[in-house]
């Protein structure tokens, strides 16, 4: 029975070749869904600190010293450990002048060595390999995954109101490294002098104070990441210091 319907076909193919019939191609296959991309996210900044006589006893300040041993200025333990902790800070030191510090290195002795920093030139400090820090298109990265320069799209950003009163359009230039931003999704966004957990800060009402959140991203393409980084005067900064009042 096999045997003549296969026949039957064989007899039918050949007719409907004779009379003009085709049998169409097959479509090509469709190409596989692309799994969307996500990153988890912290926040970092630049805290300012201002010397005063009331915030500590004067016998438990703490000497913030340069890669030459010089001191530079002299901070309450509480502010030390938190410019060691954003690798950055702003000083209004004993004698009122406004000074930026960049951590350096530790010392033999194992404790943290700052440079000062020169606010005409980078007036929110540096990220890694003096290029400047750009405060709310800035992320540190993994640098064993991206390299500097790199540009990212955060769609979540973009449209969204900056405390500065600017309209962020997304996009995110790879200027900074640090110890525990390890991973392909992971990223830290610099919000200048603007604190990671008050309501005023975009980044922490969006969810981005959180490691625990996801978020979709893409890579910018190459046209895209030319635009972003002329737009932003990358290695350098297009921005001037607009600091807010003395906390």
């Amino acid at each position: 029975m096999i045997k003549v319907v296969l026949g039957l076909l064989l007899v039918m193919g050949a007719k409907a070749q004779e009379a003009g019939f085709f049998e169409p191609p097959m479509p090509p296959p469709l190409p596989s869904p692309v799994e969307p991309t996500f990153l988890n996210p912290t926040i970092y900044y630049k805290p300012i600190i201002k010397y005063d006589v009331d915030r500590c006893d004067d016998e438990t300040r703490v000497e913030m010293r340069s890669p030459e041993d010089k001191v530079l200025t002299r901070l309450c333990v509480k502010d030390f450990n938190n410019c060691v902790m954003q690798g950055a800070c702003y000083v209004h030191d004993e004698d009122g002048r406004f000074r930026s510090f960049n951590y350096y290195a530790r010392g033999e002795d194992g404790v943290p060595r700052f440079k000062e920093v020169d606010m005409r030139k980078c007036p929110y400090g540096y990220g890694m390999r003096n290029v400047c820090l750009d405060p709310y298109h800035t992320v540190a990265a993994d640098l064993s995954i991206y390299k500097m320069g790199d540009v990212i799209f955060v769609p979540r950003l973009e449209g969204q109101k900056m405390p500065d009163g600017t309209i962020h359009d997304g996009f995110f230039v790879v200027r900074d490294a640090g110890g525990a931003i390890k991973g392909p999704g992971r990223f830290d966004f610099y919000t200048g002098f603007t604190r990671p957990f008050v309501p005023e800060n975009t980044f922490n009402r969006l969810g981005f104070a959180n490691i625990k959140n996801s978020f979709p991203y893409r890579m910018a393409t190459e046209e895209e990441a030319v635009w972003v980084r002329e737009n932003t005067g990358y290695p350098g900064t297009k921005k001037v210091v607009l600091l807010p009042p003395h906390r």
